[in-house]
């Protein structure tokens, strides 16, 4: 059970308690009233990213062979897989009534040159008028002509590779028949892959031709192929905000196929910017803004956050590097207010 105190001894009580908080300096009583708060320092950091992103491969000459004309298959002198030279016979199609009305042809220029030559000596004679002349030129001119299309039908009953490559299924046999629509087969020149993927708009300024891509494929897990950036697009896609990027990757060994899938990896390079914690990153109606100590007293400072990572983050603003910003204790702060450093709470990290 408490005893009661005598009026007088709870008086005294009461003025040692109130002599001692008057015995207070005032540096004392401001450090008390100094919100206490935990800092780091701000550092350096290159905003540098590695982007992760889907690509398609696609050979670096490419086509589907259609023949020239209509008609029956006479001969498919290639096979699937096959390494071909340019210019080398794929297929040849039944020619024989092309062969005759190029043998007509030749014949009608023989006649025509005959008779060009004959009327050609009586010039001066007066024995042929010089408009029969000119007409039975003509006329060679006229049947050289047509001898040179019978021979380009010829040629085309024949179908040449393109460009040295690789092709692929043949879709038809000897005697079937085909027309100008009829797909033939594919020849890829994939010595060198191409590989096309998008990188989203913001990071347009940074990729250039000639910076190196990684590329993975799931037929050969493990293994990385190592290619280049070749060429960028002229336009972004206004849908998606992105830029398609197309890059080329050597192929000597032929493991590659064209409509292989990628995860591509883009190293981008960035500029130098200032990283804090992300303790120290603040919002409010008016934006993002970090808490500095200087000479002892807080400073706001606007900051627009650029990219987290690791528990810091990248800002851009008027901060800094090296400066102290608070980490904790930002609740009772205010601009110009005195502070009172309690701890050091940020790891420091430097990039070159």
């Amino acid at each position: 059970m408490l005893k009661r105190l005598p009026a007088a001894s709870l008086a005294l009580l009461l003025l040692a308690a109130f002599g001692s908080t008057h015995a207070q300096s005032p540096a004392a009583r401001g450090a008390a009233s100094s919100p206490p708060v935990i800092v780091a320092a701000s550092t350096q950091e290159r905003d540098d990213i590695e982007l992760t992103l889907p690509g398609n491969g696609s050979a670096r000459q490419s086509v589907v062979l259609f023949p020239a004309g209509a008609g029956e298959v006479a001969e498919v002198t290639f096979r699937s897989g096959q390494a071909v030279r340019a210019a080398q016979v794929l297929l040849r199609l039944d020619d024989r009534t092309e062969r005759l009305a190029a043998d007509l042809a030749a014949a009608r220029v023989e006649a025509a040159r005959a008779l060009a030559d004959r009327y050609e000596g009586t010039r001066g004679t007066g024995a042929v008028p010089e408009s029969v002349l000119d007409e039975a030129r003509a006329a060679l001119r006229a049947t050289q002509i047509e001898l040179a299309q019978a021979r380009e039908a010829v040629a085309d009953r024949v179908v040449r590779a393109p460009f040295a490559g690789v092709v692929g299924l043949a879709t038809v046999e000897r005697g079937d028949r085909v027309t100008p629509e009829t797909a033939l087969t594919t020849l890829d020149d994939r010595r060198v892959l191409f590989i096309d993927f998008n990188i989203p708009e913001a990071y347009l300024a940074r990729v250039r031709p000639g910076q190196v891509i990684k590329a993975m494929n799931p037929a050969y897990p493990g293994r990385v192929f190592d290619g280049a950036v070749a060429q960028i697009d002229s336009r972004i896609d206004p849908v998606s905000r992105n830029v398609r990027v197309r890059a080329a990757m050597p192929n000597p060994d032929d493991l590659l196929r064209s409509g292989m899938s990628f995860q591509v990896q883009l190293g981008l390079a960035g500029p130098p910017r200032v990283s804090v914690p992300e303790l120290a990153l603040q919002w409010d109606r008016d934006g993002s803004f970090v808490w500095v100590v200087r000479e002892g007293r807080s400073v706001r400072l606007a900051a627009r956050p650029v990219r987290r990572g690791d528990g810091r983050v990248l800002l851009d603003g008027d901060l800094e590097p090296g400066e102290t910003v608070v980490v904790e204790g930002v609740q009772r702060l205010r601009p110009g207010i005195a502070v009172r450093v309690i701890g050091n709470g940020g790891a420091t990290r430097t990039s070159p």
